[in-house]
């Protein structure tokens, strides 16, 4: 009996072993280690993703449970919950809320430059569709948290409402269902917002085709949850009827530089990270595009992830567009004025979601 015991246990091992040597073979390599320490903080970060990401039959299981899960009525899986038909995330604890100390570095910028400021915090899914998430996660705070920012500012920087639009769109497709960012669509809504605090009038969408770049797209809070109720998102962009009015775009990283036609990057439909094909997401400190409309004033954007997806519309009333990612800064051990200097520019713009404002620890580059 102990025999058969014994080569039971072997056969398992073996199946065990082979299981892992065919998943190895035909499934791993879905992510690039060069793709996601690019979209990391850190290098420990990137390494512990990828373990992550290529772990033999990693979807399979992961895939597995979350519809075991959600069929057992889970709705939370870490920070990721499902809130009706979408994926959102979440946090129930605000101890590394950086808010006021981010908002006096705003302040300080200002009192530095004569350039005009203007500031606008998004909302998250998470605050746009709080009725659908318990009030313990505290996503139905942010319109508060959003204000509260603006009343810590100075009254030389303008504050943009972006709360409101969304909100009142919530019905349509403005936020990615598998993403924690706004869609082009969400992005527009924004933009006619800020645009005319900006001093200009808003380009309607009968001016643009709609494109969808991508129309099976499953995002960073699936790969978390993997429920299959929850529909894939579709990747839409904006092309003007006319000629773009983008002549070229120039990014700067530590060590390298790319230069592009366009605000569209279609290679990165063919990464994990599909919405970087606005202006290649965070990978860069700097990024300049470049219009033909060489008398009208420069934008300097101060920037989070909400902003790649925004710029294009900002295209049509500007000759030059900046954006500095601070974080980038930060990583590289450089300050604004290392790579910029605000008063070249007719006008700052502070674009970031309310949640990443909040935890980022980045905002004395800036300084």
């Amino acid at each position: 009996m102990k025999k058969f015991s014994d080569a039971i246990t072997v056969v398992a091992f073996f199946a065990i072993l082979l299981m892992f040597a065919v998943s190895t073979l035909f499934f791993q390599g879905k992510v690039s280690f060069d793709d996601i320490s690019r979209n990391s903080d850190t290098a420990k970060e990137a390494c512990s993703e990828y373990v992550v990401q290529n772990f033999p039959m990693n979807s399979n299981w992961h895939s597995m449970f979350g519809n075991l899960m959600g069929f057992v009525g889970r709705k939370r899986f870490g920070d990721t919950f499902i809130a009706g038909e979408r994926l959102v995330k979440v946090s129930d604890h605000h101890g590394d809320d950086n808010t006021i100390q981010n908002v006096a570095y705003i302040n300080e910028l200002a009192a530095n430059t004569e350039s005009p400021i203007y500031m606008m915090l998004a909302p998250t899914a998470g605050g746009v569709y709080s009725a659908d998430i318990p009030e313990l996660l505290g996503c139905g705070s942010q319109r508060e948290r959003i204000n509260e920012a603006y009343m810590q500012l100075d009254k030389r920087i303008i504050s943009i409402d972006a709360f409101y639009p969304l909100y009142s769109a919530r019905d349509e497709y403005v936020y990615y269902r598998t993403e924690d960012l706004w869609t082009s669509f969400g992005a527009y809504y924004a933009y006619t917002e800020s645009v005319g605090q900006l001093g200009f009038s808003a380009v309607s969408l009968d001016n643009y085709d709609q494109e969808y770049a991508d129309a099976n797209f499953m995002g960073s809070l699936y790969d978390k949850a993997m429920v299959g109720s929850i529909k894939p998102d579709r990747i839409n962009i904006f092309r003007s009827k006319y000629q773009s009015p983008v002549t070229k775009v120039k990014m700067y990283g530590t060590s390298e530089s790319k230069e592009a036609e366009s605000v569209y990057f279609r290679s990165a439909l063919k990464n994990s990270k599909k919405t970087d094909i606005f202006l290649l997401g965070n990978r860069y400190i700097k990024t300049d595009v470049f219009t033909e409309l060489k008398d009208d004033p420069k934008l300097l954007i101060i920037k989070g992830s909400y902003a790649n997806t925004i710029v294009p519309f900002y295209t049509a009333h500007y000759s030059k567009i900046t954006m500095v990612d601070p974080n980038r800064l930060k990583q590289a051990d450089r300050k604004l004025s290392d790579v910029v200097d605000p008063d070249d520019y007719d006008q700052i713009l502070v674009i970031f979601d309310i949640d990443s404002f909040s935890r980022a620890s980045y905002f004395d580059t800036l300084t």
